[in-house]
């Protein structure tokens, strides 16, 4: 059973430098419907993981690896995606309002809608 909790707070210490640190690997989890809201997971990689429908409002995703990921109807409003690799991501039907894309890498991305 996936312990998001545990998993988050692995990232944010490892991002900070702390002792027991660990960067988050999502590679392929199943997310759909997660509350993320505002979660710092710059870096973490979430290669086809599963957040379809998540509430990612906020989130920071800057550096992640979210290629192959499928993000449709996800709420990704106001979410840092500056230089996350978003290639070949399903971002169908995704709430991009006020989201930083800055030197994401979009390549054949599913932007839909």
């Amino acid at each position: 059973m996936l312990d998001l909790d545990k998993i988050l707070a692995q990232h944010t210490a490892w991002l900070r430098g702390e002792p027991g640190g660990k960067r988050a690997s999502l590679c392929g989890a199943d997310l759909r419907g997660a509350n993320l809201r505002r979660a710092d997971l710059s870096w973490a990689i979430l290669c086809w993981a599963e957040l379809c429908g998540a509430n990612l409002r906020g989130a920071n995703l800057s550096e992640a690896d979210l290629g192959e990921a499928d993000l449709c109807y996800a709420d990704l409003s106001e979410a840092d995606l500056s230089r996350a690799d978003l290639s070949e991501t399903d971002l169908r039907e995704a709430d991009l309002h006020g989201a930083n894309l800055s030197k994401a890498n979009l390549r054949v991305a599913n932007l839909h809608g």
